[in-house]
Parts: C-alpha cells; structure tokens; sequence
C-alpha cells in the first residue's frame, strides 16, 4: 500500500508542477508552491523529487519525451496510405493539443501551443541532453513519413518525380511554421493544417 500510496503521490507532484512549467519559467516557481498546493512537507518533496532540476527532468520525460516516442509507433502504420498518414499524423496532434489544454492554468491566458513552446524551451536549458533527444525523435519521425512516402512512389500514389525528402522537409517546416504562428493567437489550428498538408499532399499526387 505504502509503495502505491508513494507512486500516486509522485504522480500528483508531477501533474502539479506540469501546469506551473507550462506557464512559469522554471526561475518562477518555487518547490514549496507544490508542496503548499498539496499539503506536503520538505521531506517529501525531497524524497520524490531532491532538486527542482530532478522534478523538471521527470515531467519533460513524462509528459513530452515519452508521449512523443508512444505518438509515433503504430503496428500497421507501414500499411497506411500517404494519405491515411497525414490525416493520423494530424489527428494525432490535435489529441496532444487536447491533452495539454487541459493542464493550461485558466488564469494564465495562455494558449495550450505556447504554453507547450515554453516547456520545450525551459527543457532546452534546463535538461541536460534534451536537445538531442528531442532531435532523435523528430529524426525518427521524419524517417516514418519518408518510408511512407516512398511507398506511396513505388505503389503510384503520388508522382515519381516528386522529391520525397523535399516533401517530408515542407511538411516539417508546414508544421513548425503554424504551429509558431497560431502559439501567438490563440493555439494551433488543426483544421487549418490538415487543409494545408492536403492541400501539398494533392500537389504531388496522381491523376
């Protein structure tokens, strides 16, 4: 009992100091505003958690590094068409945007896009190797679209004069590029993206 009372209690420290980092600079929030929100003593908060540094590695991991490694692998993911890809790849986001909107602070104002933006770039800094885990990922995720969309050449789905690795690079940067631009209003459109990788998708396809 005592062990599952230890790792729910983990949890909540976790899910709390989530939704302070979504908003917070990691500098702005102190480790006794978790323990107050929770009614925890310093004892154990250390004995979960012994630095601040150690409690932001495990929520990055938890809540970014491993829900992007679980995004992304799909046993028949192979067998998908180009097409059937991209609207996964799309529906997929629009549940993590989901997802996080549900930990944004009401009181903040602050969309669920930037707030995700603001976490990455506090982990950027503050996770030691971050960045080149993060890399991984996205390497791993542009090398999935890219066997996709090589398919998709050899099976006639899409024109064989179409340069794939330029594809998978415009829908990375289609991506980034929204994503940028809807954190500064009022949070990524996903509606509007999907029309817009359909809209490169139908430029490369066959008639």
């Amino acid at each position: 009992m005592k062990g599952t009372k230890g790792t729910e209690t983990k949890a909540l420290i976790r899910e709390t100091a989530f939704k302070l980092f979504l908003t917070k600079e990691y500098n702005m929030v102190p480790l006794k505003d978790i323990e107050q929100s929770l009614n925890l003593s310093r004892g154990c908060m250390s004995y979960h958690y012994p630095t601040k540094q150690d409690l932001l590695v495990d929520v990055i991991n938890f809540y970014i590094l491993d829900t992007q490694k679980v995004k992304h692998q799909f046993d028949n993911v192979t067998d998908m068409s180009l097409l059937e890809y991209l609207n996964w790849y799309v529906d997929n986001i629009a549940k993590t945007m989901e997802r996080l909107t549900q930990f944004v602070i009401p009181d903040t104002n602050i969309n669920g896009t930037r707030a995700y933006m603001n976490l990455i770039l506090q982990a950027e800094k503050y996770y030691p190797g971050f960045h080149q885990l993060l890399n991984e990922i996205e390497k791993n995720e542009m090398i999935q679209l890219k066997q996709i969309a090589t398919k998709a050449q050899k099976e006639g789905e899409i024109r064989s004069t179409c340069n794939i690795d330029l594809f998978v690079q415009q829908i990375r940067l289609i991506f980034l590029g929204k994503s940028y631009q809807d954190a500064l209003r009022n949070g990524l459109d996903v509606n509007t993206l999907r029309e817009q990788f359909i809209f490169l998708y139908f430029l490369i396809k066959n008639k």
